[in-house]
């Protein structure tokens, strides 16, 4: 077999090593249309509903199982494709093509594919072409269940496999048992698209951008990934296969050490703390993770508390499940964000209205504020829940405000809450979240109102750059090392050090190499972040020195673009980095 080294985008790290399967879905690439007469279309018109529910379930049950292993943000990715399926008026489009045109459903459904194809391939930017996958996507399992196409492994392999496709769609992530994926490749997918979440997330090699690998690749042959360095190796070598089997068991081998320090206190070489805390959003995450390595839950989304039921919790229910969260971090602080539904985040049993562009719309406090009841109720078990802690040796609760966006709105929440709940609210420590640009410019005047700050870099940069990062017509623009970005987390760490107030980051940057050594080098107290990206930053954090990262932090928010300051940050993070690896793997304290 020929051997091909081929480039491409990266989008999750690790080393991945198995024999190629193409998966093909049944739907990509031109296909003669296929007619039925007009007496089968009533008949034509059940198959297509039939499909489109054994479609539907399979997805619930993917997102079942996802939200079980990854948790319920990551899951609801397949909740959107599920709301896809039930378009009303793609669906109009395919049953008009199956009455009018006497198309036979798959024909019908493939002409629907086309026409999204065309219209995304007509628009100029990678970025946008890449998101046609997502809305694509869910199409594909509605084709596979006509035609009964799937992929399946035979059970007489033990080998491990790498996926080869077109597109890195959410489904592909999860249409072979998890433990037998080793790696992911695509000729496109954009790495913030919801297949390249999702890979990340289950930890999966994966690289996109790899022009006709899908058509390049041979069935069986072996294959190796470099997820980091978005490289592919097809018809690997043995002597490539077998190195890279030992950087795969390296990696493994430096996990372990890292998982193994993961306890110490999150601070840099010179002895600067910073303390490290996790996101979580369910009681059920308590047990993925080692909590004696975080310094206490930074973010808890509340939100998904109520996504996951069929009504409003209830008093008692809340106070059950945020004192189960509590229990988990003895004597370390757990910072709730109150309900914060909307945009990207509805309730299937809360009527919202229809915004033109919800993502700016009514959310987060803005919400809580209008409906006051359920605001009230929900702190009112915060408190209660944090009254019994104190009793039993569990955590110190916090409470945090989303979306905040001007001074009025915080008093106006703050009164609010003290004349309702009195001396429990007014001796619980209270904070908000700063993610509007507005708050950030009049912070000055909000951290006197506050006992803590937390910012959310998503979508800090979001409203920073007026981008919708759910958008793909203007996902270049969402650029989260932008020096323009940069300069107002500066901003914001020196006016909370200035006031005396504790500041800390829980959005995805704080997770990141590079965006975790500029973040303490800009002066944040604490970095929040998903739990399996601990052990990593803080041993990052801990090859570094202030000084060093405060001249950083600096310079890098002084460069014009995007390249330059992202640049200047990796660089520095890969040379930590390497020095984390080094003492990984001799074996050096």
């Amino acid at each position: 077999m020929s051997r091909l080294d081929l480039t491409g985008t990266p989008v999750a790290p690790g080393v991945g090593v198995g024999v190629v399967r193409v998966v093909v879905e049944p739907g990509m690439g031109p296909k003669a249309e296929r007619h039925l007469a007009r007496k089968d279309v009533e008949s034509a018109i059940e198959r297509l509903d039939q499909a489109m529910a054994a479609a539907v379930k399979g997805l619930e049950s993917i997102q079942t199982a996802t939200a079980a292993e990854l948790g319920i943000q990551d899951a609801a990715i397949y909740g959107a494709q599920i709301a896809v399926i039930h378009d009303p008026t793609a669906l109009k489009e395919i049953r008009q093509s199956i009455r009018e045109d006497l198309l036979v459903p798959e024909s019908a459904v493939q002409a629907l594919l086309e026409r999204l194809t065309g219209h995304f391939e007509a628009l100029e930017g990678g970025d946008i072409k890449n998101w046609a996958a997502d809305l694509r996507d869910p199409w594909f399992a509605v084709l596979r269940e006509l035609s009964d196409a799937d992929i399946q492994l035979t059970q007489e392999t033990d080998e491990t496999v790498i996926l080869v496709a077109e597109e890195l769609a959410p489904s592909l992530v999860t249409r072979l048992p998890r433990q037998q994926v080793a790696g992911i490749l695509c000729a496109r997918g954009g790495r913030f698209s919801h297949g390249a979440v999702v890979a990340r997330s289950f930890g999966i090699p994966a690289v996109t951008g790899l022009e006709g690998v899908h058509l390049k690749a041979k069935e069986g042959e072996r294959c190796v990934v470099f997820g980091e360095d978005a490289r592919a190796l097809l018809g690997a070598r043995a002597s490539e296969v077998k190195s890279a089997q030992k950087k795969s068991t390296e990696h493994a081998q430096v996990q372990k050490v890292l998982s193994s320090q993961a306890q110490e206190k999150g601070r840099l070489g010179c002895g600067h703390p910073v303390s490290i805390f996790a996101n979580i959003e369910s009681p059920r995450d308590l047990e993925m993770f080692d909590r004696n390595s975080v310094a206490g839950v930074g973010l808890f989304r509340t939100e998904f508390a109520y996504m996951e039921r069929p009504a409003f919790p209830s008093l008692q229910e809340q106070e059950d499940l945020y004192l189960q969260v509590l229990r988990g971090f003895s004597g370390k602080p757990v910072v709730f964000r109150t309900l914060d539904v909307g945009g990207d985040k509805p309730l299937r049993y809360f009527k919202m209205p229809k915004e033109a562009n919800p993502a700016m719309g009514w959310r987060g406090l803005r919400l809580s504020l209008e409906w006051k009841d359920l605001f009230l109720v929900q702190v009112q078990a915060l408190l209660q829940a944090n009254a019994i802690s104190a009793t039993v040796d569990g955590g110190i609760a916090r409470v945090m405000l989303p979306m905040v966006t001007t001074v009025e709105e915080l008093r106006e929440a703050k009164t609010l809450l003290s004349d309702t709940l009195g001396k429990a609210f007014q001796e619980i420590e209270f904070g908000i979240m700063v993610e509007v640009p507005a708050a950030a410019m009049a912070l000055k005047d909000m951290v006197k109102e506050v006992d803590f700050v937390s910012v959310g870099t998503n979508d800090l940069a979001q409203y920073l750059f007026a981008v919708d990062r759910d958008n793909p017509w203007v996902a270049n623009l969402y650029q989260p090392y932008h020096p323009a970005l940069l300069r107002t987390l500066r901003y914001i760490a020196k006016t909370c050090q200035r006031a005396g107030v504790p500041s800390s980051v829980c959005g995805e940057m704080a997770g990141h190499r590079a965006g975790a050594l500029f973040l303490a080098g800009a002066g944040f107290d604490g970095l929040s972040m998903a739990p399996p990206f601990v052990g990593e930053i803080k041993a990052l954090l801990r090859e570094t020195d202030f000084e060093s990262l405060r001249i950083l932090s600096s310079e890098a928010a002084l460069c014009t673009t995007s390249g330059e300051s992202f640049g200047m940050l990796r660089a520095e993070a890969d040379r930590a980095w390497a020095e984390v690896l080094e003492k990984s793997m001799g074996g050096r304290p």
